[in-house]
């Protein structure tokens, strides 16, 4: 019985594998053919480092450009986002300057990291980033900007004293993309 079985199964296979694939639909002169519909590729994900903790994807995500014009909407939120480094330490990739993607002119902020866990290479400036942050406003001291101005970072709103109050990030991870690594 099972040898029956057995020969059944492969006459059909053998049936289904040599029969002639169906005839192409005729189409009228002048008429497109049928659009065939294939699954849309996927682009394979560009390649990063990672610098500190691999990103919650769970928190929720905030524009750059929008962190920098309404930052008390975000203080004291932990948010995903993302724009491209502007200027970082150059002593020790302690702290890093980025800003909005699409404005190359616009207003950045500083982002240091968390605990001083980890630092950016040196030769960041120009990468993209996208980095998990919480948002600070606080005021930095007068030798913290001489510091940031001397590394090349910009530093707004200045008080008298020469201390500032500044929107800051505390990233605890960041991808980076798209760096020129130095020889």
């Amino acid at each position: 019985m099972s040898t029956l079985r057995i020969g059944l199964v492969s006459l059909l296979f053998v049936t289904a594998c040599s029969s002639p694939a169906p005839a192409p639909a005729q189409q009228a002169p002048g008429q497109e053919p049928p659009a065939t519909e294939e699954p849309p590729a996927e682009e394979p994900a560009e390649p990063y480092e990672l610098f500190g903790d691999p990103l919650d994807t769970t928190l929720p995500k905030a524009g750059f450009a929008e962190i920098v014009a309404d930052p008390a909407k975000f203080n004291r939120k932990e948010v995903l986002t993302s724009g491209t480094v502007r200027a970082n330490c150059t002593k020790r990739g302690c702290w890093m300057e980025v800003r909005p993607d699409a404005e190359r002119d616009g207003a950045g902020l500083t982002i240091r990291f968390k605990d001083y866990g980890f630092f950016v290479p040196l030769d960041s400036r120009g990468a993209r980033v996208t980095m998990q942050a919480k948002v600070a406003v606080t005021v930095l001291t007068k030798g913290q900007v001489l510091e940031l101005e001397a590394e090349g970072g910009t530093v707004t709103n200045k008080r008298p004293d020469g201390s500032a109050e500044v929107t800051e990030l505390t990233a605890a991870g960041v991808e980076m993309r798209g760096r020129k690594k130095s020889k």
